[in-house]
């Protein structure tokens, strides 16, 4: 599937996250974000929309959908070596969280609490959540 065949409801997003999930895992929270592309080169122009979810297990989940395929990932909230959470407009927060299991990986999204024209009825509530799990761990860095 691509970005455009995508509807962003909550149970798309569940069943998407879902597929990430090992054994008995279950997700904590999830929510609609704009993954924002890192590094030199990165441009605006490759925003991407997706879900992002953590789980039970301390592991943050991953959807990408890209024009044309989707991509998926899961990160261990064990590697986190570094959290930056900025403020952007409208009350949403911009996330960059860097990972190093021997690799450095940094996923940065940006959450908003209400996603017009969506039907995302637990959006802010999760959104809240992630936050706090996140300055939580950020805290303890």
């Amino acid at each position: 599937m691509s970005s455009f065949t995508k509807k962003y409801t909550d149970e798309e997003m569940n069943a998407a996250l879902e597929k990430l999930l090992i054994g008995s895992e279950r997700l904590e929270t999830a929510v609609y974000c704009l993954f924002k592309p890192t590094g030199f080169f990165a441009r605006s122009s490759d925003i991407i929309t997706g879900y992002a979810g953590i789980t039970d297990m301390g592991r943050l989940l991953c959807c990408k959908y890209h024009t044309i395929n989707d991509e998926s990932a899961a990160y261990n909230m064990e590697d986190i070596v570094q959290i930056k959470i900025k403020p952007a407009l409208l009350g949403q927060k911009v996330v960059t969280v860097v990972f190093d299991d021997g690799k450095k990986r940094t996923v940065k999204f940006q959450l908003a609490p209400k996603v017009a024209g969506s039907k995302l009825s637990d959006q802010e509530r999760n959104a809240e959540k992630m936050l706090e799990i996140f300055e939580a761990k950020q805290n303890k860095l």
